[in-house]
């Protein structure tokens, strides 16, 4: 390898730098300065793997949504293969778009608070107006296929609701992810310490809660 010729060895610890400074900065207050000196590795590298500080962001992003969105999926796919074509519970639909962010936070090398940050960071990217290419595919299929089966369940509720409460959903899921140690900090012991499991319960039947409501009656807009 030349002088001058990128390490290919260093993609790995760039990702692993930014995971880490993405989680506890966000993302933009992280400067590619600041992520060659947690790396160890300089300009070049970062702008050879990733082109630019928006490439690497993206790559994260992707790293981490990707294999979310695959697993709620294909937990989707068994729950109705197992049902013989009857409507799915809520809870089985909630807990088929939920857990893979429980399991993903056990996969993750970095710390479970920073995972939190990290992915509800992800989640709510606000360093660009649209999602990355990568994960616009597998986001477009979830944003189909769940709704689908809560109007199976609910099929009272119109579509246009249905794509709202999911929205609602991914919100109250975000919050939780991004603002948990912030309600520690102020709640101190009368928060308990609920598991992983626990809180994903919770936070399970508050939004079941949600999707069962009565479908809102909105007053039609003058255009």
């Amino acid at each position: 390898m030349s002088p001058t010729q990128p390490d290919d060895s260093a993609k790995g610890p760039i990702l692993e730098a930014a995971q880490r400074l993405f989680a506890r900065e966000g993302f933009e207050k992280v400067s590619l300065r600041m992520l060659t000196q947690e790396a160890g590795v300089n300009l070049a590298s970062v702008n050879y793997h990733f082109r630019s500080k928006q490439g690497l962001i993206d790559a994260v992003i992707a790293g981490y949504v990707n294999p979310v969105n695959e697993a709620r999926l294909a937990l989707l796919d068994t729950a109705e293969s197992s049902s013989g074509g009857h409507a799915l519970p809520l809870d089985t639909i909630l807990d088929c778009f939920m857990r893979p962010v429980l399991e993903a936070v056990r996969k993750s090398p970095i710390s479970e608070q920073l995972f939190f940050q990290l992915m509800g960071r992800c989640m709510n990217n606000q360093s660009q107006k649209t999602m990355p290419d990568t994960v616009l595919g597998l986001f477009g299929q979830v944003v189909t296929r769940f709704p689908q089966a809560i109007r199976r369940t609910l099929p009272d509720l119109s579509e246009k609701e249905s794509l709202w409460r999911l929205h609602f959903t991914v919100g109250v899921l975000i919050h939780v992810l991004i603002h948990t140690d912030g309600l520690q900090q102020l709640a101190g012991d009368r928060l308990g310490s609920p598991s992983l499991d626990n809180i994903l319960t919770m936070v399970k039947g508050y939004c079941q809660a949600g999707l069962e409501a009565p479908e809102t009656k909105l007053e039609t807009q003058d255009a």
